[in-house]
């Protein structure tokens, strides 16, 4: 598996945040201060009534400024809706500064008044710890309060807390039942959510049809992350056949709404051809994109477009400083290739130390690549002290990952005793191993082993095998020893 091939699980969560958005909305927002205005003292009645037509012509302008203005002087005349949609603006930074604490203290003010959807609010700030101080346990009764009162966002933000588990006892099958209530009441990230326990079995049997059907759900309905979700899903064919054509469709919508994993895989798929003529140029902007909103894996991406000068000019600098970047995010494939950069000196000073250090990180996390380097660090003493037995150890477990020369590496290791005890069956079994890969080097040892004899005892027709088989795919010693067993007798005609 590649960087840019990954399964769906490694990459999605199950739950989202609530995020407030603004579609389908400006119409209850009418009613709501129309109704208020009405209602109000005469004297604001014109005051208010222009403030709302005000609100109405810069709404539909998407002048978020002018917006701002007019809710927030609606707010200070205690429209508690108001106030809901003034804080979410300021939650958004949308017409003002980005400022959690004054979408927190307008939150409150509303959600004192009763507005459950303020409280669903207020909620998701305690349980993130923006704006106020993180307090899971207020998060869950705010949640409960406006989940009781049938909102929506009230009754998703309680399925999140149960699913983590967060101010409450975590408990799938809790997080389920609110999030289908959530469904019902019309909300798009408990869509989302559901979808994505079906394809991860929480709670709930594993069914990546139903958890595909879900998510669609929510991508019909505009979610962006959703969308992302369903184009991973047509790539890999996760409850849906694969489709190239479709996955590139739905990374687009993805993208074109600013989702950064939707702009990573939009250029996995021009890098790949996926669904679309590939181009490597348009592969590295969208990449670019998504790494500038720190997704490590669009980050080690652009590197290794800067380190292969791939839809962008060649720069081992860039490539060094994009992929130091995924590396401390904790992207194992970029600590990996990092350690390498600093073995080769690649965009950075050459340091033996550093790359032992970042292959460390990465081996830890089981990267087979960083473990096989690692290895050889080991038995070079470079950048490390010099261990044999420690070389072993690391090229076991990337050998058991199937990495080819780790394997080698392993069988070398047991024939001559070197770094762990001598065993000859142990070294038959992993030159075996890379010999199915279709080795030679494993094909040449193989012959070599049972021609010298495991515990003395020669096997001339193993031997000849693996040498007629090693000479086939060029080993040139190979065909030394062939005729060397012609010779001697030892090649009888059944083996040719």
């Amino acid at each position: 598996m590649s960087k840019n091939d990954w399964p769906l699980e490694a990459d999605t969560t199950a739950i989202s945040p609530p995020v407030r958005r603004r579609r389908k909305i400006l119409p209850i927002i009418l009613l709501l201060l129309a109704t208020f205005a009405l209602l109000g003292p005469v004297r604001n009645y014109y005051v208010q009534w222009s403030a709302i037509r005000k609100m109405q012509a810069a709404a539909l302008a998407k002048d978020y400024s002018e917006e701002f203005r007019q809710l927030s002087l609606l707010a200070k005349m205690g429209n508690r809706d108001s106030q809901g949609y003034l804080d979410a603006m300021h939650w958004r930074g949308e017409g003002t500064e980005q400022n959690d604490e004054q979408a927190v203290f307008w939150w409150r003010k509303s959600a004192d008044q009763g507005n459950a959807e303020a409280a669903a609010a207020l909620s998701q700030a305690y349980s993130l710890g923006r704006g106020v101080a993180k307090d899971d346990r207020l998060a869950a009764s705010l949640a409960r309060e406006a989940a009781d009162k049938g909102n929506a966002n009230g009754e998703y933000q309680l399925g999140v807390l149960y699913s983590r588990g967060q101010g409450l006892t975590k408990s799938d099958e809790q997080a389920l039942y609110w999030w289908r209530k959530a469904i019902d009441a019309g909300s798009v990230e408990a869509a989302y959510s559901l979808g994505q326990a079906y394809f991860k079995g929480l709670g709930i049997k594993k069914d990546d049809k139903i958890g595909a059907m879900w998510i669609r759900r929510a991508a019909d309905k505009g979610y962006a992350e959703a969308a992302y979700v369903l184009s991973t899903a047509y790539k890999f064919g996760l409850g849906v056949d694969k489709n190239s054509q479709l996955a590139a469709t739905w990374a687009r919508k993805a993208a074109d709404q600013g989702n950064a994993d939707g702009q990573y895989m939009l250029g996995v798929l021009y890098h790949l051809g996926e669904g679309m003529v590939q181009d490597d140029s348009l592969a590295f902007q969208w990449w670019m994109k998504a790494a500038t909103s720190g997704v490590h894996q669009a980050q080690s991406s652009v590197a290794g477009a800067y380190a292969a000068g791939q839809g962008v000019a060649r720069d081992d600098i860039q490539a060094f400083a994009w992929m130091s970047k995924a590396a401390n995010q904790g992207d194992a494939f970029a600590q990996s290739s990092l350690g390498g950069m600093y073995a080769q000196g690649k965009g950075v000073a050459r340091s033996d130390a550093e790359a032992a250090s970042w292959w460390l990180k990465a081996a830890n996390q089981g990267d087979a690549s960083a473990q096989l380097n690692l290895g050889a660090a080991y038995a070079k003493g470079a950048g490390l002290t010099q261990s044999d037995a420690n070389a072993v150890q690391w090229w076991l477990k990337a050998a058991k990952q199937g990495d080819v020369t780790a394997q080698l590496w392993v069988a070398y290791s047991y024939a001559n005793g070197k770094g762990i005890a001598r065993d000859d069956k142990a070294a038959e079994t992993w030159w075996l191993e890379a010999a199915k890969a279709g080795n030679v080097d494993a094909e040449f040892s193989l012959g070599t082993l049972y021609y010298r004899g495991i515990g003395g005892k020669p096997d001339y027709p193993q031997a000849a095998k693996w040498f007629l088989k090693a000479a086939e795919h060029g080993n040139a010693q190979a065909k030394t020893y062939i005729e060397l067993m012609k010779q001697n007798g030892q090649l009888d005609s059944k083996t040719l």
